[in-house]
């Protein structure tokens, strides 16, 4: 019996190997990485392939292909109308000579709007009383979307502002992602849905509709659009620790803002295409489609866009404006991620950027939320320093996923420095085109800087050897992870 079993183990394994090799577009390093794992460590190697691989590339294809249609469908439709009626916005992009801008426009119809203002949060407490208040005054329509939303105090108190205003006639729909939240179904959202409240898992582990077994393919994007003219987009879930109640992640450390201006129309549109992948919802039928999509007031001046990204998308155009923004650099890049697992493009931007006298700085977090990552994180830091970046350590757990050029342009978002977050996750950031927010994120970036250890190599030389194999030893892993 248990001899039968090992032989469907092995078979299966070399299945998965040629699988890797003839089907799926993974990278030489992820490619090598999951046949060794595979060859050498079978019976592990297969259950770590059907939790973390990327499937079957037909598999793939035959789940995100008619999403990216639909989406494309729906895009036309709504900058169609919106190009209508609002001309005068995006004619301004046309006349910009930023290439950054301009390939944003290009890969992912990046429209630029600069009527924009833009408020940032760095702690959860003002984050979540700011949404909290926008949401108990909504009047028309709420929208929201987050990778993870816990069964706490803090996700219970968002999800019952949102039943008080379904109960008080306002549209409300929400997306969690099926496994960021896989605990949280059921009793946390039943009174939400009995109040009128719309509620739905973007790939359930469980589930008749767009259902998954895998790890991946998660929609990691974090969305708020209120009565279609305030947006929220940014690096927090929906959970206690993003208030500085995690027993041992202290302080959180996080970058989140609120918009205000024509931009918010295209959080809005990314909401509603997720939107009509998790339901039968059709966009295109919809006649009064335009009401999501309401007269902009101007707020500000700031220029912005929003570009999006995942596996539906043969490429990456937020992976391809952070390296735009990398090889742009003439003095400064300041960069802050939680996590690092990156392909050659990344470092060799950085090595690029630091022979060309740039200023280069990446801060990442003391503390490890996922041990086996943040031990990567480590040894790519490691390999990250020896081309001459400056490395800092956080004291304490940096989510905040950002980088700021020059004190010209900044981008923050939901997207890690990570091939996860490249390749596997859906993922959403906002690119600012203005010296002074750009300036406010560089001066950000210095007073964490205050608060963090550099590493140097002697840094690393002083560690246990035990723990410098450890880190090598998973950024090796990094392609699985």
């Amino acid at each position: 019996m248990i001899y039968g079993f090992v032989a469907i183990i092995l078979s299966l394994n070399l299945l998965f190997v040629i699988t890797v090799i003839f089907f799926e577009r993974k990278t030489p390093q992820a490619s090598m990485a999951w046949i060794l794992l595979l060859t050498f460590v079978p019976i592990f190697g297969f259950f770590l392939y059907l939790l973390f691989g990327s499937g079957f590339r037909l598999w793939k294809r035959k789940r995100y292909v008619r999403k990216s249609k639909n989406d494309a469908s729906y895009e036309y439709e709504i900058l169609r109308r919106l190009e209508a009626r609002n001309q005068h916005l995006f004619a301004s992009a046309k006349e910009s000579r930023i290439r950054l801008l301009q390939y944003l426009e290009n890969e992912c119809d990046g429209c630029y709007t600069n009527d924009n203002h833009v408020e940032v949060f760095t702690g959860g407490e003002d984050f979540f009383s700011r949404l909290l208040n926008d949401i108990r005054t909504a009047e028309k329509h709420i929208h929201v979307l987050f990778y993870i939303i816990k069964n706490d105090c803090t996700g219970r108190e968002l999800v019952d502002a949102l039943r008080e205003r379904a109960k008080a006639g306002v549209e409300v729909r929400l997306i969690y992602d099926g496994v960021g939240s896989l605990f949280s179904f059921g009793s946390l959202f039943r009174e939400l849905k009995r109040a009128g409240g719309q509620v739905r898992a973007f790939s359930p582990v469980f589930g008749k509709i767009n259902s998954s077994l895998l790890i991946n393919y998660r929609n990691h994007r974090k969305i708020v659009v209120i009565d279609g003219n305030i947006g929220y987009v940014g690096g927090m879930n929906v959970g206690d620790e993003y208030r500085n109640r995690h027993p041992r992640l202290v302080p959180w450390r996080d970058t989140h803002v609120r918009i205000t201006g024509s931009a918010v129309w295209f959080l809005q549109e990314r909401f509603l295409l997720d939107w009509c992948h998790v339901t039968d919802y059709d966009l295109r039928q919809t006649e009064d489609l335009i009401r999501y999509f309401p007269e902009a007031i101007r707020q500000g001046h700031l220029g912005v866009q929003v570009a999006s990204s995942g596996p539906d998308t043969d490429d990456n155009p937020i992976k391809g404006g952070l390296l735009r923004m990398f090889y742009g650099a003439r003095k400064t890049l300041y960069i802050q991620t939680p996590y690092i697992a990156v392909d050659q493009s990344i470092l060799d931007a950085f090595k690029v950027a630091v022979k060309t006298g740039v200023d280069v700085r990446l801060m990442i977090p003391r503390l490890a939320d996922h041990r086996l990552v943040h031990m990567s994180t480590l040894g790519y830091a490691q390999q990250i320093l020896e081309s001459g970046v400056r490395v800092f350590l956080y004291h304490g757990f940096l989510h905040a996923k950002t980088a700021v050029a020059d004190g010209s342009v900044a981008t923050l978002g939901t997207t890690n420095l990570s091939n996860r977050s490249f390749t596997q996750n859906f993922e959403v950031n906002i690119f600012v085109h203005s010296d002074d927010f750009a300036q406010e994120q560089e001066n950000l970036f210095l007073e964490d800087q205050a608060n963090c250890t550099e590493l140097t190599e002697e840094w690393f030389r002083s560690c246990p050897l035990l723990s410098r194999f450890w880190y090598n030893a998973a950024r090796l892993l990094s392609p699985l992870i």
